[in-house]
C-alpha cells in the first residue's frame, strides 16, 4: 500500500495552495476572538468565573461549524476534481491502487485541516494566558485530541461522497446538502421520531421545548450526526459521564465518529472501483 505517498503529495500540494492558508487564518481568528471574548467579556457566558472546561466548552459550538464547512471546502473534489482533469489516470498508471488513492486523500486532506485546527488552538494559549484564564493541561490536550478526531470523520466522509461520484458539480451537490442535513435540519429526524412512536400524539413537553423526559434513543439520534457525536464525546469527556446508557456516552460517540469515517470511506472505495476513469 502506498497511500502514504499520496497523503504526502496531496498535502504538499495543498501547502502550495491558498487553501491551508486561508483555513489556517481563519480558524487562527476564530480561535483567538472566541478566547477573547471568553476571557475578557465574561457578560457573554454569565459564568461565576473563568476556567479552561468553560472555555472549551464555549469554543465547541464554533469548532463544531468550522470543521464540517471547511470539510466540505477542502475535500468535495479531492477525488473526482482528479477523474475529470485526467490526473486519476496519471495516478494509477503508476503502481498505486484506487484504494490508495482514497485512503492518501483522506490522509493528506486531514492534514491540511488538522493543522490550522492545532495551530488554532495552541495559539489560542496566549489569550488564555493573557485573560488570566486557569489553564488545565489534560482537558486542553483531551480537547485538541477528540477535535482532530472529528475533523478526520468529516474528511473521511466528504472524501467519500468526492470518491464515489463522477463530477465536481455532483460532489459539491451531495457535500452541501449533507451538510445543510447534519448541521441544520437534523433536529428534525428525532423530534420526528419522538412524535411518530408516541402514535401521532404530542410528547409531553415537546412544544415547550422541555426535552428532559425525552426517551434515551431519541437523545441518541440527537447526537447521531458526525457534530451530535463530537460535542457529546466533548462534553464527556470534560464533565463526566453520569449513569446513562452506553450507547450515550462519551467513548460511545467516538465509535460513532469512527464509524462515519469507516462506512463512508468503504461505500467511496467501492464507488471509485466501479468509476470509468
Amino acid at each position: 500500500m502506498r497511500a502514504h505517498i499520496l497523503a504526502r503529495k496531496d498535502f504538499h500540494d495543498a501547502r502550495r495552495s491558498r487553501v491551508l492558508w486561508a483555513l489556517s487564518a481563519t480558524f487562527l481568528a476564530l480561535a483567538m476572538l472566541v478566547a477573547g471574548l471568553y476571557a475578557f467579556v465574561p457578560a457573554i457566558t454569565a459564568e461565576p468565573r473563568v476556567s479552561t472546561m468553560g472555555l472549551l466548552g464555549f469554543l465547541a459550538s464554533p469548532v463544531t461549524l468550522f470543521v464540517a464547512v471547511a470539510s466540505v471546502v477542502a475535500c468535495y473534489k479531492s477525488v473526482v476534481g482528479e477523474t475529470e482533469s485526467g490526473s486519476g489516470k496519471l495516478l494509477l498508471s503508476l503502481p498505486h491502487t484506487r484504494r490508495d488513492v482514497v485512503l492518501g486523500k483522506v490522509v493528506g486532506r486531514g492534514l491540511v485541516l488538522a493543522v490550522p485546527v492545532a495551530v488554532g488552538l495552541l495559539s489560542m494559549l496566549a489569550v488564555v494566558f493573557a485573560g488570566g484564564v486557569p489553564f488545565s493541561p489534560v482537558e486542553y490536550a483531551v480537547f485538541v485530541v477528540v477535535t482532530l478526531f472529528y475533523v478526520l470523520a468529516y474528511v473521511a466522509v466528504f472524501v467519500g461522497v468526492s470518491a464515489m461520484t463522477t463530477s465536481t458539480t455532483r460532489a459539491a451537490t451531495i457535500s452541501v446538502l449533507l451538510l445543510v442535513v447534519f448541521e441544520v435540519a437534523w433536529d428534525v429526524v428525532p423530534l420526528g421520531a419522538w412524535f411518530v412512536a408516541s402514535g401521532f400524539q404530542v410528547p409531553s413537553g415537546f412544544l415547550a421545548g422541555n426535552f428532559g423526559a425525552r426517551p434515551d434513543w431519541v437523545t441518541f439520534l440527537f447526537q447521531l450526526p458526525p457534530s451530535g457525536a463530537y460535542q457529546n464525546a466533548i462534553g464527556g469527556f470534560l464533565s463526566g459521564s453520569g449513569s446513562e446508557p452506553f450507547f450515550l456516552t462519551n467513548w460511545f460517540s467516538l465509535i460513532v465518529l469512527a464509524l462515519w469515517g469507516l462506512v463512508s470511506l468503504a461505500i467511496g472505495d467501492a464507488g471509485y472501483r466501479r468509476a470509468d476513469l
